[in-house]
């Protein structure tokens, strides 16, 4: 049987945990105040960029290759400004530490099923998601980037930029904050080479490019590309943040539905020793009452 002593140590444990959570809370509360308006501010700023930018790349594709028809004009080389090396990278957002509920886990899942089995590069930001790495045990070669949870460094920032501009195609593996209960898993192509179909619609904007090509390109791939990667690194905070809160809600009302049952289970204890006490008196009544 439990007796009082431990059920009142065991109360002293939940309220404590408790206060520690909700404090957790608050503090998770405060940073998405600060954080989410931003966030979505720029979402659909960013995303017409990002729409422009696939434009453009694909409207650059088209302008070489009625270049390439001129005799004029017999190699692509004068007119490639992109120093591309061909290849496709993987790059997955993680975490430094855990409390985020299930949504690093969850981007992890789909960056291992999208990326396996395909001949590409793979890149792993946050070291949560390192170690989720090394345990699949998986062979594959990967890249790895220690980057802060809840603030963006400009210093380490640059030093992944730097690393996946040569890339041909570069799709992001992140959270996406929806709502403050609903955070969702998704990849993201920022490379702007989702426009590079076969099929395009009749409508599509057609650009001339002044002062040239190669200075609006120059423009696109040293601040738009960093600009589209760096919301994407901020949605990724959000939905992180969004999802601890969220965690840490469920766990403050678990812990407050166990001390209820602790706190009842106490009360009991206590009832039980009182009606003890009331049959041990009474008995010792009756018992002084024969003699």
């Amino acid at each position: 049987m439990i007796t009082k002593k431990a059920l009142d140590s065991e109360i002293n444990n939940l309220v404590g945990l408790n206060s520690m959570i909700q404090a957790y809370e608050e503090i998770a509360a405060s940073r998405i105040m600060r954080s989410r308006q931003l966030v979505l501010t720029n979402r659909a700023y960013m995303n017409e960029i990002n729409e422009i930018f696939e434009e453009v790349i694909s409207s650059y594709r088209k302008q070489v290759d009625l270049l390439l028809k001129d005799k004029k004009h017999a190699s692509p080389g004068g007119f490639t400004f992109m120093n591309k090396n061909g290849k496709t990278l993987y790059l997955l957002i993680s975490a430094n530490t855990g409390l985020y509920g299930s949504i690093v886990k969850r981007t992890f899942d789909l960056f291992v099923e999208k990326s396996k089995d395909q001949n590409i590069d793979r890149a792993i930001v946050g070291r949560l998601g390192l170690s989720m790495w090394q345990q699949t045990k998986l062979k594959d070669r990967y890249y790895y980037f220690d980057f802060p949870d809840q603030s963006v460094d400009d210093n380490t920032l640059k030093k992944i930029l730097d690393f996946i501009v040569p890339y041909e195609k570069v799709v992001v593996f992140h959270g996406k904050f929806q709502n403050l209960v609903r955070q969702d898993a998704i990849f993201s192509d920022i490379s702007g080479t989702q426009e590079a179909t076969n099929t395009e619609p009749a409508d599509k904007d057609k650009y001339y490019f002044e002062p040239s090509l190669v200075k609006i390109l120059e423009f696109f791939e040293k601040e738009i590309f960093a600009s589209i990667f760096e919301q994407t690194v901020r949605e990724s905070q959000l939905a992180k943040i969004a999802s601890r809160l969220t965690t840490l809600d469920t766990a403050s009302g678990n812990i407050i539905k166990q001390l209820e049952v602790v706190t009842s289970d106490k009360n009991k204890t206590m009832h039980r020793q009182q009606n003890k006490k009331q049959l041990e008196t009474f008995s010792s009544r009756l018992l002084w009452g024969q003699t």
